[in-house]
């Protein structure tokens, strides 16, 4: 059976985080995959931000393949209201806040060593 893969960036203590949470609550259908044990050449743009590949083969970004990766859990549909219309817009400023803040972070991390 094919399983819904995430890939998140093991070397950003906040991801590692939200993926301990996240492992303690999915279900089978849900793979967890951190970049860093992937080929150098495809972390970069899995890096960039959250990605998701679903079981059918079809890849989701961001705010919709964070959605799609907590349908896996019991708060389902509290995921799944982040993507209703009345409340996308501020999801979704919330998300690319934070993945501004995960791209400066990141940077300043590696020039730092």
């Amino acid at each position: 059976m094919e399983k819904d893969t995430l890939y998140y960036d093991d070397a950003c203590p906040i991801c590692s985080a939200e993926m301990a949470k996240l492992a303690t609550h999915h279900d089978d259908g849900l793979a967890l995959l951190p970049i860093t044990s992937l080929p150098i050449e495809n972390q970069a743009a899995l890096r960039s931000e959250l990605h998701l590949k679903t079981e059918d083969g079809l890849w989701l970004k961001g705010l919709e393949a964070n959605v799609r990766a907590w349908q896996h859990t019991r708060y389902s549909k509290a995921a799944r209201l982040l993507l209703h219309p009345a409340f996308r817009w501020l999801a979704e400023l919330g998300y690319r806040t934070w993945l501004v803040w995960y791209q400066w972070a990141r940077k300043r991390r590696d020039v730092n060593g």
